[in-house]
């Protein structure tokens, strides 16, 4: 069903059919199609936070820049509880391994599981039942097959738009930038671009700030999608998928050196939980 969030001065675009996005010098207008037909809004400012496939991006002809990675990720749940037969799991874990890497995520009732696909498979290949027990096997041999509660599979981006902002109109999350899902850098970022977004928002709504000062939003968080969101994310997945044993050997042996220096590894979480990130942003003005 379409939505269309409206407040006084900003209007929220999400899960709707955009049919146009315009703007002048006070004020900019989205129109949407619904069941029930064409509807318009008007406000002084709109956020598309519309996600990868952004109907405001599109409109607003802003390029995608970046790449789409050559394999497809697969994602399976499964009720089969890991974590009884795999001492030490966490809530996220990542198995480097040079013949098929692999992510095991918890949620509430399940355990996801996501694999790389090789670029030969077809997609009806990849998801038969016969490919994702193979799959699963491989991880954690069972003498029974795993019970498949869901399964899914799509491509994976590194981009970031050419502009977040145009003259009222801003882009946030995923409609902003893409990246591989390996280090959870994508949500959280989108949640900080809504934090930075909001916090100038308000300072030119409420508390008099200039306009100008709505700028720093495009400089702060495009630089931090660049710089850190998907170098690292890049990063991540080239070291998971790393098949040279010299090289592979050198990855772990940093991180034991990581997690044995309390220093070191202070400043490795403060990196990955992009706490840095949002001091680097805060830093460019």
């Amino acid at each position: 069903m379409a939505q269309l969030a409206q407040m006084p001065h900003v209007s929220v675009v999400f899960n709707s059919r955009i049919e146009s996005v315009s703007q002048t010098s006070d004020s900019v207008s989205v129109q949407t199609r619904q069941e029930d037909g064409l509807h318009s809004v008007q406000a002084d400012y709109l956020v598309g936070a519309d996600g990868a496939w952004s109907a405001v991006r599109t409109q607003l002809g802003i390029a995608f820049e970046g790449y789409t990675y050559p394999e497809r990720f697969l994602v399976v749940s499964t009720p089969f509880e890991f974590a009884d037969h795999m001492p030490q799991l966490s809530y996220v874990n990542y198995c480097s391994d040079p013949q098929e890497w692999c992510v095991l995520l918890r949620v509430p009732t399940l355990w996801r599981v996501l694999f790389p696909t090789k670029e030969d498979e077809t997609d009806d290949q990849v998801l038969t039942d016969a490919s994702i027990q193979a799959r699963l096997h491989r991880l954690l041999p069972q003498p029974q097959n795993y019970t498949l509660v869901h399964r899914t599979l799509y491509k994976v981006h590194q981009r970031v738009a050419q502009q977040f902002r145009a003259g009222r109109v801003f882009l946030a999350g995923d409609a902003a930038h893409i990246n591989n899902p390996l280090g959870g850098m994508g949500m959280n970022g989108g949640v900080h671009d809504a934090m930075n977004l909001c916090e100038k928002l308000l300072g030119v709504l409420q508390h008099g700030a200039p306009e100008s000062s709505l700028d720093l939003y495009e400089k702060q968080r495009r630089t931090i999608a660049i710089e850190y969101i998907n170098a690292s994310t890049a990063r991540n997945k080239k070291e998971i998928e790393e098949r040279d044993p010299v090289l592979r050997q050198k990855n772990h042996d940093e991180l034991r050196a990581l997690a044995a220096d309390p220093a070191s590894s202070l400043a490795y979480l403060r990196k990955t939980s992009m706490i840095d990130a949002l001091e680097r942003a805060k830093a460019l003005t």
